[in-house]
């Protein structure tokens, strides 16, 4: 067992995802204005943006080998510094040769996926479990964190210089972060070959997993609760209440990053021996409080308040939802970091199926049919899991302070 002296510290996770966050807040923020203003039509717009989605869809093909030959740290900035060299070849270019542009940024979203995979991974095999708790809080804060950042520094540093200098700080800000991760003392990773017996030892991985009690907890990620998938189309209900461009930009972008932030790190505050599963459904019932307020009026106060309250819970849900998959990967996991991204991928399936069906609600029945199917979902969810809960006793379990690590040497 390792020196509990030797876990890198749970706050230490918001610094190491830093750069997959500001990679997406440019993606989702600064990357269709840049466009728009280059000439670019919305068709186009959407269609790069829907080929820059692939990446996040996609990542458990290549991400398994952050669980071989090099350290997790190791990949971690190997990823980090990829990323940070194609945004820099890309900003060189710009909208002024659209594929090339668009092709670099999706191969840095090939590269970005590492940083996450390594951070679960990390976090899995490397901290206790009530630390584990903490860890994804300040996980999904940093993330959030850096979604603004990554939007905010790129868009003022390109309306003030130009896009390469833009370019050049986002370099920065992506590289600089990932090397807080050789401050983790990590154990040398056990001797293996790349590929050979890895999908067979998987499979009986998953067959065992599917055989377990952490079943039902799969079965809840792929549920269609704590999505948060109205997050995405808030912006669109904007005029709805009366509120333009400017309070969107406000409201979803400026101090939206703020609260999901605060969202993310007010999971710190739920104790560690709570089940993972009924925190998890909880904060999705807190989530449909937020779209039941958003029903209150058509007033722009009621957008701002709801679409704030919406986005402090969506940070939440998003902390548990690491919190539980974590808990699902298990400390004796010898892939964790494939592990998380399959879980990462899988969990981007009700996420999509909502947005659609929030989607279609919205066109038979307006604004009310949309949020009223986004709580729903959540209120549904909630009600099953705590009547399981209920009926078999559960919701409370002694925590071990740690675990057993892996009996191999340092360096």
């Amino acid at each position: 067992m390792r020196d509990p002296r030797q876990w890198p510290a749970p706050w230490l996770f918001g610094l190491l995802i830093l750069p997959l966050g500001i990679y997406v807040g440019f993606i989702w923020t600064a990357l269709p204005l840049l466009l728009s203003q280059a000439g670019l039509t919305i068709g186009q717009i959407a269609r790069i943006n829907a080929i820059l989605q692939i990446p996040p869809i996609l990542l458990f093909l290549w991400t398994p080998v952050v669980d071989v030959k090099l350290r997790r740290r190791t990949w971690l900035v190997l990823g980090a510094l990829a990323t940070a060299i194609l945004f820099w070849l890309a900003c060189q270019f710009g909208a002024a040769h659209v594929n090339l542009f668009t092709a670099l940024l999706f191969f840095a979203g090939v590269v970005v996926a590492l940083v996450p995979a390594s951070c679960g991974g990390l976090m899995a095999s490397m901290l206790s479990v009530p630390a584990q708790v903490r860890a994804s809080g300040w996980n999904q804060a940093g993330n959030f964190g850096g979604v603004g950042l990554g939007a905010a520094a790129v868009l003022w540093l390109a309306a003030r210089f130009s896009l390469p200098v833009a370019g050049l700080a986002a370099v920065a800000l992506v590289s600089l972060p990932a090397f807080f991760a050789f401050t983790i003392t990590e154990p040398v990773p056990a001797v293996s070959s790349w590929f050979r017996g890895r999908f067979d030892r998987f499979q009986k991985e998953a067959v065992a997993l599917f055989r377990s009690p952490r079943r039902w907890s799969v079965l809840l990620l792929v549920a269609p609760g704590s999505t948060c998938a109205a997050q995405t189309l808030l912006p669109a209900l904007a005029s709805h209440y009366g509120v333009g461009a400017t309070g969107v930009l406000w409201t979803n972008g400026v101090a939206g990053g703020v609260v999901l932030g605060l969202g993310a790190l007010s999971s710190l505050l739920i104790p560690a021996n709570w089940d993972r599963r009924l925190t998890y459904a909880g904060a999705g019932l807190t989530n449909a409080f937020a779209a039941v307020l958003l029903l209150a009026g058509n007033h722009p106060s009621v957008y701002f308040w709801g679409t704030l309250l919406y986005l402090l819970t969506a940070g939440l849900c998003n902390a548990r939802f690491v919190a539980l998959v974590l808990d699902i990967i298990g400390p004796d996991d010898r892939d964790p970091s494939t592990w998380f991204s399959v879980l990462l991928s899988a969990s981007n399936i009700p996420i999509a199926c909502m947005i659609w069906l929030e989607g279609q609600t919205f066109t038979k029945f307006g604004t009310h049919g949309l949020l009223w199917t986004d709580a729903t979902a959540n209120l549904v969810m909630f009600t099953i899991v705590v009547t399981v809960f209920a009926t078999h006793g559960l919701g409370l379990r002694t925590l071990p302070a740690s675990h057993p690590k892996p009996n191999v040497s340092t360096s």
